[in-house]
């Protein structure tokens, strides 16, 4: 009876208008959900397009599909509707289609890389809240050899100018001719977190690109390019 694609049970439900995720899967797991007049106990279903879905017996429709855009947003290029200095924006750089669309977090301005962008408010708070845990990962370009022990350093915290600590997992690092190619992953973050750190251990950040957002990739992405999301990223980051 499951669907291979479709929206999941519990988000068709949100979509209704019947409540957040946990008071939909509370009236799924008690029995008031029918697909077709058959009842749905199962979070893990996906509701076909077409399907008829109903609550007690009342017929319920998802009042509206959301857009799920995965963007690779070009360094020089701010992460706002507007400027006020005229600078460009994510909007100037987007197909008239996308431009509604909000961005799911921020990246600077000399930051290029994944940005995911949608017009799924809730999806984008719990994808953007650090309380939430997802990962970012990004690609950080320095001078030099970056050592064991600033490695260490990054791992265990550098204090940022706001008074914070900034804390990152370093995935790896590769040295190619004199540069040093280091991966980075944090769930966090603070304004210029990444480029506060590396400027303390004395390194100048020659180009930083975030490269994944949990299981999002930028893949073959270039800039100013995007793809839609599929099903299976967008629920992955549903949690």
């Amino acid at each position: 009876m499951t669907a291979p694609e479709g929206i999941r049970i519990n988000r068709y439900l949100a979509m209704c208008g019947l409540g957040a995720r946990r008071a939909v899967e509370r009236l799924v797991s008690g029995g008031h959900v029918a697909v077709d007049g058959e009842t749905v106990t199962d979070l893990a279903f996906r509701v076909a397009r077409g399907a008829i879905v109903s609550v007690d017996g009342r017929k319920v429709t998802a009042r509206r599909r959301y857009r799920y855009v995965a963007f690779y947003k070009p360094r020089g290029v701010l992460t706002t509707s507007r400027d006020r200095f005229r600078r460009r924006t994510v909007p100037d750089v987007l197909p008239p289609a996308l431009r509604s669309l909000k961005p799911v977090g921020r990246l600077d301005a000399d930051t290029e890389g994944l940005l995911l962008l949608t017009d799924d408010g809730a999806w984008a708070h719990r994808v953007a809240h650090p309380s939430f845990g997802v990962v970012k990962r990004y690609l950080v370009e320095v001078g030099g050899r970056v050592t064991g022990a600033e490695r260490e350093a990054l791992e265990q915290g550098i204090e940022l100018r706001d008074g914070h600590l900034g804390k990152v997992e370093v995935e790896r690092i590769a040295v190619r001719k004199g540069t040093s190619f280091v991966t980075v992953a944090a769930a966090y973050g603070r304004k210029r977190m990444i480029r506060q750190m590396f400027a303390a251990l004395g390194h100048r950040i020659r180009t930083l690109r975030r490269v994944a957002v949990g299981p999002v990739r930028v893949g073959d992405l270039r800039p100013g390019e995007w793809r839609e999301l599929t099903s299976r990223e967008v629920e992955a980051l549903r949690g």
